[in-house]
């Protein structure tokens, strides 16, 4: 008898079907990791934004912070400021309350956009003496 060296039709198949899968979890975990980064760079863009108004206002002082109270500013993926609400350029919105303490003021900032539908936001408070 002759000995077949070689593989059949079903092993293929079945070699087959388990890169298939072994493929399908790869690109599982691709879309996972790009939607993560994606979602860690709006909460820093987004952080930064508050941010940077509360140390202003600590180096400008009180009557500084009080006249930004009531304050909205909209801005683009990269957080550049956008003049006006534009539609499509729109990614965070970041508006300043102010609240009158005894000895300083409390700034509120938050920083709002819309993720998968959802609406996230960063809220930064500070005390300004």
């Amino acid at each position: 008898m002759q000995s077949n060296k070689g593989f059949s039709m079903i092993e293929l198949m079945i070699a087959a079907a388990i890169f298939a899968f072994g493929m399908l979890a790869i690109a599982g975990m691709s879309y996972t990791s790009v939607y993560l980064v994606n979602t860690s760079n709006n909460r820093f863009t987004a952080t930064t934004l508050a941010q940077a108004v509360v140390e202003e206002a600590r180096n400008h002082g009180q009557s500084w912070a009080s006249a930004k109270d009531g304050e909205t500013k909209f801005f683009d993926e990269l957080g550049n400021e956008i003049s006006g609400q534009v539609a499509s350029g729109v990614v965070f919105t970041r508006q300043i309350n102010t609240q009158v303490l005894g000895t300083g003021v409390l700034m509120r900032v938050k920083v709002t956009w819309i993720e998968r539908g959802e609406a996230k936001n960063v809220v930064q408070s500070a005390v300004i003496y």
